[in-house]
């Protein structure tokens, strides 16, 4: 299937184009995301914390997106 590349700004205004039903289930699928990243840094607190003090950062002062950053790098890392 080939791939279409968009921005932030126009996938924003296909999404105020959405019917009732499509902004709802554009929500469900943006929240279920946050939902899934907030189980697993509650899951795993504790390694998260531990990894981000060994990188010189402090986990409760990241943004939400600073942590998904930092999430996503240590479940990436080499074991």
């Amino acid at each position: 299937m080939p791939t279409i590349e968009v921005n932030d700004e126009q996938i924003l205004r296909c999404l105020d184009q959405l019917s009732p039903d499509g902004e709802k289930a554009a929500l469900r699928k943006l929240l279920g995301g946050l939902d899934r990243l907030d189980r697993l840094i509650d899951q795993n607190r504790e390694q998260i914390e531990a990894a981000c003090r060994r990188r010189g950062l402090d986990f409760a002062r990241l943004t939400d997106e600073a942590r998904e950053r930092i999430v996503d790098d240590i479940l990436h890392e080499p074991v």
